[in-house]
């Protein structure tokens, strides 16, 4: 079979990474389309942007599945002046629908952050309720503070590691959360982490969790986030071979970390 509907690849998505699964703040699901259009090939990327929406129609996508919401504020108005505006404006233009995972494929289970426990050679991998975008792991054996943020640079491929504690120390139990994780601080601290591993963290964030004892690795948004590309286009790939259905999946490759580190 060639092609589906819109909305049976919304069905689909719906079973991989359940929305109700998504916190109460969220904006996963559809973002723009029609729900009876014919989808033929589906493009993957971290965020809707101009750049990726035309990625998408370059390759024939009439959709594009992404990690990030195109909306998750309440907006008045839709214009070339934002970058919000000028993503959704490409992506009518250009006919690509947008279709958005964000934290429902951050709590699943295997999804974003069970991959990245994994990754990282955790076990005994839990969920911190009621943390269910974040993951409880232990490494194989205890290591140096320092030693576990080059192993996250060299796993996750990214070169801009940061490291917030007084002191190298050894640890094991491992807190993770994608993105921004900082807020489950308390619950890090609750399961007795010895580390945590997160993205975004703010000087305000860092200075507690260095005064409560708490060393915390941030690996950045996007260093632990592009991770989902792959991920969203293997399990949608699988899923249309297991239904035997002809759609095409490409992974986008014109994203980028958007900062540069000057040493």
């Amino acid at each position: 079979m060639s092609g589906m509907t819109l909305a049976r690849i919304v069905e689909i998505a719906d079973r991989l990474f359940p929305f109700d699964q998504a916190e109460s703040w969220d904006n996963s699901g559809l973002q723009i389309g029609d729900p009876q259009g014919t989808i033929n090939a589906v493009a993957f990327s971290l965020d809707p942007t101009p750049q990726t929406i035309r990625f998408a129609a370059h390759n024939s996508c009439g959709l594009l599945i992404t990690h990030h919401p195109l909306f998750l504020e309440p907006i008045r108005s839709i214009t070339s002046e934002t970058l919000t505006g000028k993503t959704a404006l490409d992506s009518a233009r250009l006919g690509v629908a947008v279709l958005s995972l964000h934290t429902n494929l951050d709590a699943a289970n295997g999804g974003l952050n069970d991959h990245l426990a994994n990754s990282l050679g955790l076990t005994g991998i839990s969920v911190p309720e009621p943390a269910r975008c974040a993951r409880m792991g232990e490494l194989p054996q205890r290591t140096s503070l320092w030693a576990l943020a080059r192993r996250i640079a060299d796993v996750f491929q990214t070169p801009s590691v940061r490291v917030a504690a007084r002191e190298d120390a050894q640890v094991r139990k491992v807190f993770l959360a994608s993105g921004s994780g900082m807020s489950y601080l308390p619950e890090a601290l609750r399961f007795g982490a010895d580390v945590m591993v997160t993205g975004d963290v703010r000087y305000h964030a860092a200075r507690e969790a260095v005064e409560m004892g708490m060393p915390v690795v941030d690996a950045g948004h996007y260093g632990l986030e592009k991770a989902a590309v792959g991920l969203l286009h293997r399990r949608f790939q699988e899923e249309f071979l297991l239904l035997d259905l002809k759609i095409s999946c490409v992974p986008c490759t014109v994203e980028a970390e958007p900062y540069q580190v000057l040493l």
